[in-house]
């Protein structure tokens, strides 16, 4: 951690903790401003394609023309987006306006845990010591993942006691400013620090031969895996909602969900350094999700289920640690941002997937951990297969 610094670290986490409070922010805010939960809903699935659509451009750009100039730009797109939400809650303006405003927020979430993990990508290649820097990219990715669980835990709760505290306009307010301080200011440090924000290629025929390198059949079964991971997210999270809703106690699905971001995020920090290969390391991610979910499918009582919870936490932020290891490690100088931000899309499209299809089952609240389960079987499957071809190492050491 000595190789990016203190300040690194804390900026990093600040950069992305905006993109982790707006999604639910703006559920909640919509939904206190009385427009209803119709909307509401709308609103998250607005945000979330928003996201889906705009991170593989904004990853490109990043590569392209560099960082502070991309995150320069999205700030000033979702300050505007924001204001705009901000406008239309207080002019009692049209639900679709508040829609569009809310895909464009999304559209120009800057990515700043995959320019983020870009640096430490960065300072890695940039060590002489190839050890040394084997070392520092699996720490620092660790440290990513980790920030990223943090965040989507502190964001959430932030967002809601916003809320709770200031009401609908002054919580869309409160995100405006949270969102220029914190992208702002991890903006700021890039600029003070060019050999780590300066574009990796113009766009031109380096930019066809990076393309041409970039191994996507090697990448394809781990963008999968990650895919799934977002399906255990999205799966899980709604189908907590749907059993304690059902049970009369709404108040524990945060909580309980939020649980899993702890272990994760304890998971990414330690999986780096586990002596065993990605695959062993996927495996066991994936294993672990295998048999929490089947329990959940029971609906057993709280105490159980926050069990449940812990552990498949614990394997969900080792598959994607081991993950984003992966790519790192197989990218092409100039493309890594790029590929961060498509498995950051992979996982986005992976929870709205695990939550529409939960929706659709979860009726039966024994069925409702069905997508979670199979999303399990298919990260065990394909680290397994991948083992057997030896397209990626072995189990035992990589």
């Amino acid at each position: 951690m000595q190789a990016a610094g203190g300040s690194f670290l804390a900026l990093g986490f600040l950069g992305r903790l905006p993109a982790a409070m707006n999604q639910l922010g703006m559920l909640l805010i919509v939904s206190a401003s009385g427009r209803g939960l119709a909307l509401a809903g709308s609103i998250v699935a607005a945000v979330g394609l928003g996201t889906a659509a705009g991170a593989p451009l904004v990853g490109r750009l990043v590569d392209r023309i560099g960082a502070v100039r991309v995150l320069a730009c999205a700030l000033v797109v979702q300050s505007l987006a924001l204001a705009g939400v901000l406008a239309c809650l207080y002019a009692d303006l049209s639900s679709a306006l508040i829609l569009i405003f809310a895909a464009l927020l999304g559209c120009a979430n800057p990515q700043a845990g995959s320019i983020a993990r870009a640096c430490w990508s960065a300072i890695a290649r940039a060590d002489a010591v190839p050890a040394r820097a084997l070392r520092t990219i699996r720490l620092g990715l660790g440290f990513e993942t980790a920030a990223d669980e943090t965040s989507f835990v502190v964001g959430p709760v932030a967002a809601g006691a916003l809320v709770t505290l200031l009401g609908a306009e002054g919580a869309a307010l409160s995100l405006l400013v949270l969102t220029v301080l914190g992208e702002g200011a991890f903006a700021l440090w890039l600029a003070c620090r060019p050999a780590l924000s300066r574009p990796h290629h113009d766009g031109g025929a380096g930019s066809t031969q990076a393309q041409a390198r970039t191994p996507w059949v090697a990448l394809a079964p781990v963008l999968l895996t990650i895919g799934a991971v977002g399906v255990v997210f999205g799966a899980t999270q709604t189908a907590l909602t749907a059993v304690h809703t059902a049970h009369g106690t709404p108040g524990l699905t945060g909580p309980i969900y939020g649980s899993m971001g702890i272990t994760s995020a304890l998971a990414g920090m330690v999986a780096p350094s586990l002596r065993t290969g990605v695959l062993a390391r996927t495996a066991l991610g994936g294993l672990l999700v295998l048999i929490c979910s089947s329990v959940l499918t029971a609906v057993p009582g709280t105490p159980l289920t926050l069990a449940m919870i812990l552990i498949m936490g614990a394997g969900v932020g080792t598959v994607l640690a081991t993950s984003y290891t992966r790519i790192e490690a197989v990218a092409v100088s100039g493309r890594v941002t790029s590929l961060m931000t498509v498995a950051a899309t992979c996982n986005v499209l992976g929870v709205s997937l695990g939550s529409v299809a939960t929706g659709a089952l979860g009726a039966n609240l024994h069925y409702a951990n069905l997508p979670a389960v199979a999303a399990g079987a298919v990260i065990l499957a394909l680290a397994a297969a991948q083992a057997l071809t030896g397209r990626t190492g072995s189990f035992a050491s990589e």
